[in-house]
């Protein structure tokens, strides 16, 4: 923080009266200089007092601003955006999830959890509700591989030509009757195109192979290089029943995906609409189809009309448009009604005719359906809404299910160790700044030495400026009224018992399991040292390790509240927090962390020591109240003191200039009237003849 002061460096009477206009000594024999810095050296005396004073007020300031950044260093133990975090169960756990298969689900785990083996079996995955349209791409599906024997024929679907064998086609032939598998349908879909390469259609068409829904399919794409309307149908053989679509033209496209015009769907021109419903709500989604409207345009206004709860997709690899649910499970689903037959068509959608609409089935979302075996427990089978789930401890994330009565192993392995080294890492900052604060509070001072004054300071070479300072900076905070309520706050927060509740008749029923210290069934191992001069730090003797790691491992919901408990009681106006029911009820932890708030701000908030908006301790050290001319209208805080000191020296300053400037002109008169003496001396001797002499 940058406080703007007048400037008042102590100067000697000699500098200070540098300008004035004065007359040296010559005439009466006076060191006038000497004797003036004399007379005002008790002006001189108040400035280095002040000077001094403020000074010592400066290192107050730099020796609670190094406390303040050891506490905010500490308070990332209690700060969530911290790595060091540790007001939460997930800080303190000490268990760790492995799945064996990763396919089908991948795992947490919380503290509660058992450890040991957890076999899942998935039989179900959870699922968004959905209704799907039929492909809008150019796929003819394929059940039986040798009906692709004969001849495909390709014509001008703008003049709508009946196909022949001689207008253009490729025959294929030779083709094994099976079953379309992935290997042979990429086989066919190679013969296609090789057929395609040699004839007047190389350049214009591909065929690929898609599996889609457990069905395979033969998809033709027209370059998009292409400008002639192509169709695709079959002559020979007349009987085929897998492919029975090809007895009528298919028009074949350079396939849809989100940037393709509603118009090439089938839409409408002009004003369209539908209803989509989802759960008990039905949001109307109203567009107009223009010559540039495309089927991304349609998904943005079905997301807008249903605030993101349906959204609408497409397919880039086989062109099919869906509605799906945000929300997953057997309660979820989605549907349209109101719509054209046309709008339905141009969607891929087949309608059902109810009495008042034209309709869609409703398609109903799925619940994940998991049978878990917990270590030495039997086989519970759980339903689930969500893909993401927990119970008894473990979260389960499924992404597949397992074949048959298969299960996968989620193994849940106990480490306290971790936690173990995290408490003594707390630990460990913890007692440096006891420490530090213990040092200032029973450091004595040596009061030989005091801030140096300017003429001291003159005197002294940089290397004995640095040692007086240093030893002048001892004790400035000894027995300080903040650091010591501080240090005493914090000592309370351990030895004060923990309750779950506090308004028991019977204190002792509504203490937690577990307390601070290395003695009773209930202790966690951690105590204070019994040395005195240590200011309460905490130790953990030998052989309490052990104990703290047993507490841990097998008491750890006890453990949690001891440390991390949180009251649901709130404090009325006014109400000191400390030995309030909030207090007795909240953890060790959380009682440090509403202390050291109150003191320093919240975590996060003024790491270098200089915050003035909140913490009674930053407040003291760094806001200035009083900017008023006299220096004493503030409300003590350590900048309004340096701010009076400030003042206070700056008044004497301008006494001190005063007083020289009245000295130096009665001394000047003197000088003058001593010359007006000698010289009229001079006159009478030589006038008598006589030496001045």
């Amino acid at each position: 923080m940058t406080s703007i002061y007048p400037s008042t460096t102590g100067t000697s009477s000699t500098t200070s009266s540098a300008n004035l206009l004065r007359v040296s000594g010559m005439a009466s024999g006076i060191d006038t200089d000497a004797v003036v810095k004399s007379m005002v050296s008790n002006y001189q005396a108040k400035i280095d007092k002040a000077n001094q004073a403020k000074q010592t007020l400066q290192w107050q300031q730099e020796g609670y601003r190094d406390i303040i950044k050891g506490i905010k260093g500490l308070q990332d133990y209690f700060d969530p955006l911290s790595t060091k975090y540790m007001m939460s169960g997930n800080s303190l756990n000490i268990n760790t999830a492995a799945s064996d298969d990763a396919a089908v689900v991948s795992s947490t785990s919380g503290s509660t959890a058992k450890a040991g083996t957890y076999k899942v079996n998935v039989s179900q995955l959870a699922e968004q509700a959905k209704i799907e349209g039929n492909p809008k791409d150019s796929m003819v599906a394929v059940t039986q591989l040798s009906d692709w024997n004969g001849v495909l024929n390709f014509n001008d679907t703008t003049t709508g030509t009946t196909p022949t064998t001689t207008t253009p086609g490729i025959t294929l032939s030779g083709i094994a009757a099976s079953t379309p598998t992935d290997t042979n349908m990429s086989n066919l879909a190679v013969d296609i195109n090789k057929q395609i390469a040699a004839s007047t259609l190389n350049g214009k068409i591909s065929a690929s192979y898609v599996m889609d829904g457990g069905v395979s399919y033969i998809k033709f794409t027209k370059s998009a290089s292409t400008t002639d309307n192509i169709g695709l149908s079959k002559s020979s053989p007349t009987t085929a029943t897998a492919i029975t679509s090809l007895n009528s033209d298919l028009t074949i496209n350079g396939g849809i995906s989100s940037s393709s015009l509603l118009s090439t769907l089938g839409f409408p021109t002009g004003a369209n609409s539908f209803n989509l419903t989802n759960g008990t709500a039905s949001s109307p989604v109203s567009f107009t189809v223009g010559t540039s409207t495309t089927v991304q345009n349609l998904m943005d206004q079905v997301n807008s009309a249903t605030s993101g709860a349906v959204t609408m997709n497409i397919d880039d690899t086989t062109g099919k448009i869906s509605f799906q649910s945000k929300n997953y499970g057997s309660s979820s689903n989605v549907g349209i009604t109101g719509a054209s037959a046309s709008v339905l068509s141009s969607l891929g959608m087949v309608p059902t005719t109810d009495t008042t609409a034209t309709t869609v089935a409703i398609g109903t979302g799925k619940d994940a359906v998991v049978a878990i075996t917990a270590p030495g427990q039997s086989t519970a089978t759980t339903t689930q809404s969500s893909n993401k789930f927990t119970v008894n401890g473990v979260t389960y994330n499924l992404t597949g299910v397992n074949v048959g009565t298969e299960t996968s192993n989620v193994t849940v392995t106990s480490n306290s160790d971790t936690v173990v080294s995290n408490v003594k890492k707390f630990i460990e900052d913890y007692n440096t700044i006891i420490s530090t604060i213990n040092t200032k509070l029973t450091e004595k001072k040596d009061k030989n030495y005091t801030p140096l004054t300017d003429e001291q300071r003159a005197s002294m070479s940089d290397t004995q400026i640095t040692t007086w300072e240093a030893k002048a900076k001892v004790g400035i905070l000894r027995k300080d009224d903040n650091l010591s309520s501080l240090l005493t706050q914090l000592r309370g927060t351990l030895y004060s018992p923990v309750y779950s509740t506090s308004d028991s008749a019977d204190a002792s029923t509504g203490k937690t399991a577990l307390n601070f210290g290395s003695y009773g069934s209930g202790a966690v191992g951690i105590g204070t040292s019994a040395d005195t001069t240590d200011g309460g730090k905490l130790v953990i003797k030998a052989g309490d390790e052990a104990k703290l790691k047993s507490v841990i491992e097998n008491n750890m919901e006890d453990f949690k509240k001891l440390f991390i408990g949180s009251s649901s009681s709130t404090l009325t106006t006014n109400e000191t927090y400390v030995g309030s029911k909030k207090y007795k009820e909240d953890g060790i932890f959380t009682r440090m962390d509403s202390i050291l708030r109150e003191y320093v701000a919240s975590p996060g908030l003024g790491k270098d020591g200089t915050y003035t908006l909140s913490g009674s301790m930053n407040i003291f050290v760094n806001k200035q109240y009083d900017f008023s001319l006299s220096g004493t209208s503030g409300k003590n805080t350590l900048p309004d003191q340096v701010y009076s000191k400030t003042q206070n020296a700056s008044k004497y300053q301008t006494q001190l200039k005063d007083a020289q400037t009245r000295y130096y002109a009665k001394f000047t008169a003197l000088e003058k009237a001593m010359n007006k003496l000698n010289s009229q001396q001079s006159t009478i001797s030589s006038m008598l003849g006589t030496s001045s002499s």
